[in-house]
């Protein structure tokens, strides 16, 4: 059986550079993934929250929310690091080989608490948002749910 060289040639070489590609990218991905401190459970959450709702609102307003958020993340900050610890701590109890239910119960409310005093900042820096923007802004936040 005879394999035409011309067409042969470019499409190996573009399935090799396709296989090479996704290998790249395997590694990389993995190597991320199981490195200590790769995985970081929560990070970054109420950022993401902030920059969602910053997106839906109008220049001016969105820089009141980021001012407000900036002068709130010296208290976030702390904060978030202790739920990760406190989350950890939950993974490694569920991760025991004889699991102790009454510990596993103690680190998943501890992590609870923790990532709760998070909300409560959150929802703080909203409600202040809210009292300072303009009614334009409020009314692009909520869309067409009380029209």
């Amino acid at each position: 059986m005879k394999f035409r060289r011309e067409w042969s040639t470019p499409w190996r070489a573009l399935m090799l550079l396709s296989l090479c590609v996704n290998v790249a990218l395997f590694t990389y991905v993995s190597a991320q993934w199981l490195l200590p401190g790769g995985f970081r459970p929560g990070a970054a959450v109420p950022l993401r929250m902030i920059e969602r709702v910053a997106e839906r609102l109008p220049a001016e307003d969105a820089e009141i929310l980021w001012s407000i958020y900036r002068g709130k993340e010296a208290e976030l900050a702390p904060l978030q690091a202790e739920y990760r610890l406190a989350l950890m701590k939950a993974m490694k109890t569920a991760a025991q080989t004889n699991l102790d239910k009454a510990e596993l119960e103690a680190a998943v409310k501890d992590a609870r608490d923790k990532r709760v005093k998070i909300g409560d900042l959150v929802v703080s820096t909203f409600v202040e948002m809210l009292e300072r923007i303009s009614a334009k802004g409020r009314r692009q936040l909520v869309g067409g749910y009380f029209r």
